[in-house]
This record gives C-alpha cells, structure tokens and sequence, in this order.
C-alpha cells in the first residue's frame, strides 16, 4: 500500500480514538463506521481431492469529516480473509487483510479531487469484466488503485483525470461520462505496459429493459475486448444476461484472471417478503479452444489428482452454475447464506464447492 493510504488510515484511526496527542482541528471532526462479518464453512470436491475449509472475512469501513461541514473528507476500508484449517491437515491457505481504499478527497468549486488508494472502476459489463485496472484478489476483494484522481464536472459532462499504479508502473488515465436522456455513455484513453488502449461504454433504457455495452481496444494485445447485455424485470424476478470477450468469472465475482475468452453469463435473482432471497449464475466459454488455454491463467486452485483423460478433458468448454439463497435472521442486522456451485475449468478435473455461512452488519 502506498504511503498516501498509510497516512490517511493513520489519520482516520486517530480522529476516530481520539487520541490525546490530537489537535484541536482533528478533534472537531465527525468519524462514521459501519462493516459486516461473515464466518463461512466451504467444503471443496474435485478429482478426487476434498478439503472443508472454514473461512472468516469481512468489511469495515471508517469515514471522517469536519463536524461543521467542510471540502474535505477521508475513508478506508479493509477486508479481512482469514481461512481456517478445520481438519487440522494444515491445507488451508494463508489470509490476508486488504486496505481496500483509503483516500483524502477535496472537494473545489468544480472538482473532486481523491489522493490515495481510490476506486477506479472503468467497466460497463455487470457479469464480466472486459478490462478494469483494479482486478479482484483471490479472496474476491477488488482493492483500489494507489495515486491521485480527479473528476472535473463540466456543462457537458464529467472529465475524469487520473494518474494510479498499475502492473508496477504509472499509469495515466483519462475519461468522459456523459448523462443523456435515459442513457450514460463513458470513454476512456489509458496507457498500459503495452501501449495506449481506448474504451467506450454505454447503458440505458429500452423501453423497460437496461441494456448496456463496452468495448476495449489495445496496442499490442491481440483482438478486441468487450460485451454487450441486458437486465430487466421479469414480474419480480430480476434477470441479466450477457455475452462478452472477457476472462472466465472467478466463483465469487466477475473478474477473471484469465486470458480473454468469447462467453456467455446470466443471472436472475428474486427476492420474497418473508426474508428469503435466490441468485441463480451461469457462465460457459463459447470458444473450446480459448476456455483450455485460458485455465492455464485461471485463478490459483487447490492441488488435484491429474485428469484421468487429459485430452477428453480439454475439449470441454469451461463453464459454471451456482445457486445462493440467503434468509434474513434479523432484517438489517444478520443473514445466513447457503450456496452451492459446479466450476469446470479444463484442463482441471471438475469442481463443486459448498458453503453455509452467517453474515452479520454493524
């Protein structure tokens, strides 16, 4: 973490104890907290190879400001991931807390200007992620990016302005969001590791339906980037669908680590008034040949026996289904959650992941 978000979370902790050594401006300040905790038991089978892990995470979140009002804010949040070995095998992996923002923000006359590790989301895309500079950890966590970030609000729309840390280098960014009458368009021109890349994005309304689309273009990376989707209501059922060239969805977000693929995702979620909620997620590789190479990129996954049938193996496209229902024990206050999902990778054997956890907010 750079040492801009060092600052700001030291800054946050002190306005938020009160620490005797603080200042009379520190103390004149207002400090809000919130976060969740969940406490998970994952159980995972492939090939022959089986662990039930149990899984502690969560997220707090710190924001202070003046207690009279004032231009400047400051927030951080972190994300604990701690997996704990049940079996006492000594398998499971190590954890890791993630400062995944913490940033000083200014407001001027025509300007927000945000210094530290800021979110930096660039994409369109609702199930996939075509290209993003802040990818998701292996803990499903997307850290923000460290640098400074500037959103100039003009009459015909908003400039973005941004120089952060990306792949071990600087990266400049720049781009324009536009609100039209029922619809938002987005541009972006960046300079990557190698060489300029541009976007464009757009969502809006079509009749009842929200369909959107982004697409990417690089300098040195072969083919295009992008997707195109929809998402409405059906009654009281939500549905999403999306087809895209982005890498495979990891199991607990859209971003991949993979090489770009041609796939298709859906999502439909539904909610009852008596506290119960569903997601239903699928995703398939509409390339055979792309899905196999692309598993070689994958997210890092437990060790398994190899395929018995290697080639048979490679020629099945990868895809995946999973299934989520919650129940809220305490509205606003604590959930459990009950999950189950079948992942298959090729050349990876398989894979079926379990979970049954509980979820609490402050």
């Amino acid at each position: 973490m750079g040492a801009v978000g060092l600052a700001v979370c030291g800054a946050l902790v002190a306005a938020a104890s009160g620490a005797p050594g603080a200042s009379a401006a520190a103390r004149n300040v207002e400090a809000w907290a919130a976060g969740e905790g969940v406490a998970t038991v994952v159980h995972y089978d492939a090939g022959g190879f089986s662990r039930t892990t149990g899984v502690l995470a969560g997220r707090v979140e710190l924001e202070v400001h003046p207690a009279a009002g004032g231009a400047w804010w400051a927030k951080a949040a972190v994300e604990p991931w701690i997996p704990v070995d049940l079996a006492g095998s000594g398998e499971a992996p190590g954890g890791s807390v993630a400062v995944t923002e913490a940033y000083a923000g200014l407001r001027l006359p025509a300007a927000d200007v945000y210094v530290g590790r800021v979110p930096l989301p660039l994409e369109t895309a609702r199930l996939t992620l075509p290209f993003t500079l802040t990818p998701h950890d292996e803990a499903g966590r997307r850290p923000g990016a460290d640098g400074v970030r500037a959103d100039v609000y003009l009459a015909w729309g908003r400039l973005q302005l941004a120089a952060v840390q990306a792949g071990g280098r600087w990266t400049p960014v720049a781009g324009w969001r536009r609100q039209l009458s029922g619809w938002e368009a987005t541009g972006y021109v960046l300079w990557t590791e190698d060489g300029p890349a541009a976007g464009v994005g757009a969502s809006g309304l079509a009749g009842s339906t929200v369909v959107y689309g982004e697409l990417w273009t690089f300098t040195g990376k072969r083919g295009l980037r992008g997707g195109v989707g929809a998402t409405g209501y059906l009654g009281d059922l939500l549905w999403t669908v999306e087809l895209a060239r982005a890498g495979f969805p990891m199991a607990d977000g859209p971003g991949g680590a993979s090489a770009p693929m041609l796939l298709a995702a859906a999502q439909l979620a539904y909610a009852l008034p008596s506290g119960w909620a569903m997601v239903a997620d699928a995703a398939v590789a509409l390339d055979e040949e792309a899905s196999a190479a692309a598993s070689l990129q994958a997210e890092p996954q437990p060790a398994t026996p190899e395929p018995a049938n290697p080639p048979q193996a490679s020629r099945r496209r990868a895809h995946q289904v999973g299934v989520a229902v919650t129940y809220e024990l305490l509205p606003g206050q604590a959930q459990v959650e009950l999950s189950v999902r079948r992942r298959v990778q090729p050349p990876l054997p398989a894979a079926l992941l379990a979970a049954a956890g509980l979820r609490w907010f402050f």
